[in-house]
């Protein structure tokens, strides 16, 4: 999932404004990967256990020492929408964990901070990320 240039996103008690974009990316972790005796190809594949990387990139335009630091965890909150308007606006949500915090410095786009989560669920089964439509919130 990319979200690009969202109004605003939220984690734990803080809301980041300037936001450049959201990426919600899934990894296998653990995979199980088979080959056959009749070719080079696969025969089977499955993954064990997945991971969700956040990575969250703000547009800074000054000084800002009030950067998570990583360990810390706190509901990480966005919306988007297909288009400017409210129609198919939904709210994204996970609880999450700051894995790290790095700026970059370049004269075309100014200074960015890029913050990196990981998706943690509630037991171990149920998917860390919800996508809720906002009319449908209760």
């Amino acid at each position: 999932m990319l979200v690009l240039s969202p109004r605003s996103v939220r984690f734990g008690g803080k809301t980041w404004e300037n936001v450049a974009l959201v990426a919600v990316d899934r990894v296998a972790t653990r995979q199980s990967v088979e080959w056959g005796d009749r070719g080079p190809h696969v025969v089977f594949a499955d993954v064990a256990a997945q991971r969700v990387n956040v990575r969250v990139v703000l547009d800074m335009s000054g000084d800002d020492v009030g950067a998570p630091l990583p360990g810390e965890t706190g509901l990480l909150t966005f919306y988007t929408a297909r288009s400017a308007s409210e129609s198919g606006r939904v709210r994204v949500s996970l609880q999450a964990v700051v894995t790290g915090v790095s700026h970059e410095i370049s004269l075309k786009r100014g200074v960015a901070r890029t913050l990196d989560f990981v998706g943690v669920s509630s037991d171990g089964a149920a998917d860390p990320v919800s996508v809720v439509a906002v009319g449908a919130e209760s």
